[in-house]
């Protein structure tokens, strides 16, 4: 049964709700954290993750609102999108900053404050070549539930976009396909993203299951190869084209490819000098949304192309995934 609503938002989020303290190091502080794998994300219990900060304690940390699928709605939202998000903090000042954060830009959110639990944090350390290793605390975002979705937004939103990490929890999981839905019984487009190969590795399928039901999907190279298990871009492209209707592949300096109602598209990037690789692909698929959902005319998707390409190398330049430029110059640029 098909209950539309009117559509009076564009994209609504649903993804965990962190805090992103990012740490400038060498690479000799690196190797001596345990087990951080350089690029890539870990998962870390509370107790681990303060003493990671008072390890770093005399490193002074730029901090901002995280968490991947929330990059991706700020940059919608900054772009000038109509954004809602879904997920839960702490009872803390990290989570009143949080969504402190997200009203600045006019994201609409239902707040939901776990009592007890402190919010969730995100520890970016950043190499001098630019490369970002993060360890995740996810903490109160580890209790999002059924019970913290709201229909309303969902079903008011003419996108609902899903982070891959919430497949790394057992309510996480329960509450992305409960989101996916009521999207269906809406006729809101589901679009995925991929967060990490590690979030295939571990739950492939959940994730396997929800792709089927999702019509946009966000990756990179090695999660698109991960995910058709090929070992290279032509084969991962080909077999993706099978799996889903529509994606975008992301390749860092080598540009992107994607292919969308059956057309393929190339977009290539400038070189840059790289300064943080942080929320790079989040600032992409929240650029190319912006373009998809509000561009016109029959070449808006190469210029939605366009535009993610361009923001996600501007917000490699500076440190942080909160591009502190103007996004209607990068808008009237392309």
């Amino acid at each position: 049964m098909n209950n539309s609503k009117e559509k009076t938002i564009q994209l609504c989020g649903i993804g965990n709700g962190l805090v992103d303290m990012q740490f400038r190091i060498s690479d000799a502080i690196l190797s001596h954290i345990p087990n951080a794998s350089k690029g890539e994300m870990r998962l870390v219990e509370e107790l681990e993750q303060l003493s990671l900060i008072d390890l770093l304690q005399n490193i002074v940390p730029n901090r901002c609102s995280g968490g991947s699928a929330t990059n991706t709605l700020y940059s919608f939202a900054q772009f000038g999108g109509k954004g809602a998000y879904l997920t839960s903090v702490g009872d803390d000042g990290n989570g009143k900053y949080y969504y402190e954060e997200l009203a600045n830009v006019g994201i609409k959110y239902k707040p939901n404050i776990i009592s007890g639990k402190s919010t969730g944090t995100c520890l970016v350390l950043i190499t001098p070549d630019g490369e970002r290793t993060m360890l995740t605390c996810l903490a109160a975002s580890k209790y999002f539930n059924i019970e913290h979705l709201n229909e309303e937004l969902i079903a008011s939103s003419e996108w609902l976009y899903i982070e891959g990490y919430k497949f790394s929890e057992t309510t996480g999981v329960e509450s992305v396909f409960k989101s996916i839905e009521i999207a269906k019984n809406n006729n809101t487009k589901i679009a995925l993203t991929t967060s990490d190969t590690f979030i295939i590795n571990h739950w492939r399928d959940d994730f396997m299951n929800a792709l089927y039901k999702s019509d946009f999907l966000f990756c990179n190279e090695s999660e698109a190869k991960t995910i058709t298990n090929t070992d290279t871009l032509d084969n991962a492209f080909e077999k993706l084209k099978q799996l889903c209707n529509d994606f975008v592949i992301t390749r860092g300096a080598y540009g992107s490819i994607a292919f969308i109602e059956n057309k393929k598209y190339e977009f290539s990037v400038k070189n840059v000098d790289v300064l943080d690789t942080t929320g790079a692909g989040d600032m992409y698929a929240g650029a190319f949304l912006y373009g998809m959902l509000n561009f016109d005319g029959k070449d808006k998707i190469e210029k939605a192309g366009k535009l993610a390409s361009l923001s996600s190398t501007e917000i490699v330049t500076q440190l942080g995934a909160r591009y502190i430029g103007s996004t209607q110059k990068l808008i009237a640029s392309i």
